[in-house]
């Protein structure tokens, strides 16, 4: 859990005199860490989404401090502090119109002010805020296990402003599959923008690892909010270019807390959906009848199913060299009209009845029937979750 700009500026304003000078849209860049730099060559310093400080010790030509910018910016600084005073007197306007095209904020802080005061100060809430999230995060985690006392959960949750009756949707992001990008760091990628775009809406956010998973929390977000959310997300992924491959499922966004553990099931089905339709994302609730199939808690009654009707007429396909499965699918879900499945698989219309026949005599069902056809929809419902 990173500190926002935002937060930074609206602490030391007061404290410390920090005025706003340009890059106001960049306030909800996350801050990690904190650092005083005077070197120019600042891009070895930094890892990103750092809040640099500088007196600008070395600022001896009209073009150093637009320079010292470009160089933080090039380097995924989020915004930077300059010390008025001796050294750096007033601002150039150039660079005020560079952090303001970049988004990137530069704030002023007086001479009297100590920067290695602020440093500290501001570098102690980043740390107070990661043990914050450390705490939510096992109570979170341990209400959706169902591990310990619920209450005692529930009591350290309320101490940071997660309420019983919360409104929570979970948002499961899957980095399984192979990317450009190391596991972690695609995860840890993903995350920080994640957490940008959450609090942006709202400042309780809330994300941790469940296996090679991502998942997000989002609390007492309405619906709008939520769809706000998973479009700016997904918009932002794109504007990073770098090849970035997952899938992501959005769980019902109910209120109560006694809830956490069902939406997390939603979250990881709906995720599971979007990998299988190779899809970026998907919403629990617009899944339609697999909602009713990932509510079967006893998966191996669905993939008995499975093996009972389609299951046994792949085999007869790899044994037979045929292609029934593909011909079946294509008559149920082009609402059993032969005419277009003989247009699609370029067959004679008795042909395509000769094969349902076929069919009949391998599973024992009549694709001809309605009965018989809804069992056999539903076995193709089922293949495609498994």
């Amino acid at each position: 859990m990173a500190v926002t700009v935002r937060k930074m500026y609206q602490n030391g304003s007061f404290l410390y005199h920090m005025e706003l000078i340009a890059g106001q849209k960049g306030l909800m860049n996350l801050v990690n860490w904190v650092h005083i730099i005077e070197d120019e060559d600042v891009s070895k310093f930094l890892h990103g989404n750092e809040l640099v400080f500088t007196a600008g010790i070395l600022n001896r030509n009209a073009s150093w401090l637009l320079t010292f910018a470009k160089r933080l910016y090039e380097a995924g600084a989020s915004a930077f502090v300059v010390n008025i005073g001796p050294y750096t007197r007033a601002i150039p306007e150039e660079v005020i119109s560079f952090c303001d095209h970049v988004g990137m904020p530069l704030f002023t802080i007086p001479w009297e002010t100590r920067m290695v005061d602020m440093t500290r100060d501001f570098c102690q809430r980043i740390i107070n805020s990661e043990q914050v999230e450390v705490s939510i995060s096992a109570a979170l985690k341990n209400i959706i296990f169902k591990t310990g006392d619920f209450e005692s959960h529930l009591i350290q949750l309320e101490k940071y402003g997660y309420r019983r009756e919360s409104r929570f949707c979970l948002i499961s992001i899957s980095t399984a599959e192979k990317t450009d990008f190391p596991g972690d760091t695609l995860r840890q990628e993903l995350t920080r923008l994640a957490e940008q775009t959450a609090k942006s809406i709202h400042d309780l956010f809330l994300s941790f690892i469940y296996k090679e998973s991502v998942i997000l929390v989002l609390n007492d977000y309405t619906e709008q909010e939520v769809e706000e959310f998973v479009d700016t997300f997904l918009s932002g992924t794109k504007k990073k270019k770098m090849g970035w491959q997952y899938h992501m499922g959005i769980s019902p966004n109910r209120s109560g807390i006694s809830e956490l553990d069902k939406n997390f099931k939603c979250a990881i089905a709906a995720m599971e959906m979007a990998c299988k339709r190779k899809e970026t994302h998907c919403y629990y609730e617009r899944l339609d009848i697999h909602k009713l199939l990932y509510a079967i808690e006893d998966r191996s009654v669905i993939r008995q199913y499975y093996r009972d009707t389609i299951a046994k007429l792949e085999q007869y396909d790899r044994e037979n060299n045929t292609e029934l499965t593909t011909l079946l699918r294509s008559y149920l879900f082009n609402n059993g009209s032969l005419q277009e499945v003989a247009e699609i698989h370029f067959l004679h219309r008795n042909t395509v009845t000769n094969q349902l026949k076929k069919i009949e005599k391998v599973l024992n069902l009549n694709p001809l029937e309605l009965e018989d056809k809804v069992s056999l929809m539903m076995a193709f419902y089922i293949r495609d979750m498994l």
